[in-house]
């Protein structure tokens, strides 16, 4: 018997509660993004699971655990997938950041998701992401999206109508198509990333 997509669903939330609690391990005492004095950036953590990228216009239809979209998010096993949610008359994407549930913020000069997997402070680990951005030959291809107006990410568990402005992580892009990529960087010993970069989709592309 196959198991169900709920099933599923907790099967892949458990595995993400599970990497919370590693991560914990490895994180203990450096600096954290909520740690940081004086923090000019904006950072956003999950409670355990992934989190999701939608149009800020369409962030309220997102039921998260109060439905099924939070399970659905659970099932995407890359790093980053494409789901759809919302009445079945107006269903509109979304992207997973899965895999990890690492905090996150957003670099605009890079146009890239930040993810922090463990630095000894977060001005370390923005400059470990900005001197290897250029130098990453091996980025994973994600999903595709459309951008029409202002992109938010949140924790995946929470109802887009009881969101807050401090859970909210703005992301600004000009109006097209784009194209998600993934890859990981280190710096020495002690710095190490994920980033999430959205690059625009050329129209012969399929």
């Amino acid at each position: 018997m196959q198991p169900t997509a709920s099933g599923l669903g907790k099967t892949a939330r458990a595995y993400h509660e599970a990497l919370v609690r590693e991560q914990v391990k490895v994180m203990e005492g450096m600096e954290s993004p909520v740690e940081a004095a004086n923090n000019p950036t904006k950072w956003i953590e999950s409670t355990g699971g992934p989190f999701v990228i939608v149009s800020d216009a369409h962030a309220a239809l997102w039921q998260g655990i109060e439905g099924d979209d939070y399970d659905e998010a659970c099932l995407v096993e890359d790093y980053l997938g494409r789901v759809e949610f919302g009445p079945d008359a107006q269903k509109v994407p979304a992207i997973v950041v899965a895999d990890e549930p690492l905090p996150a913020t957003f670099l605009s000069e890079f146009q890239c998701v930040l993810q922090w997997s463990y630095a000894p402070s977060e001005e370390r680990l923005i400059d470990g992401a900005r001197s290897s951005f250029d130098r990453i030959d091996d980025w994973h291809q994600g999903p595709a999206l459309d951008v029409h107006g202002q992109l938010i990410m949140f924790d995946a568990t929470v109802p887009g109508h009881s969101l807050e402005q401090v859970e909210v992580l703005p992301i600004s892009l000009p109006a097209g198509r784009y194209q998600f990529y993934t890859a990981d960087f280190e710096v020495g010993d002690d710095v190490a990333g994920r980033l999430h970069a959205v690059r625009p989709r050329h129209p012969h592309h399929s």
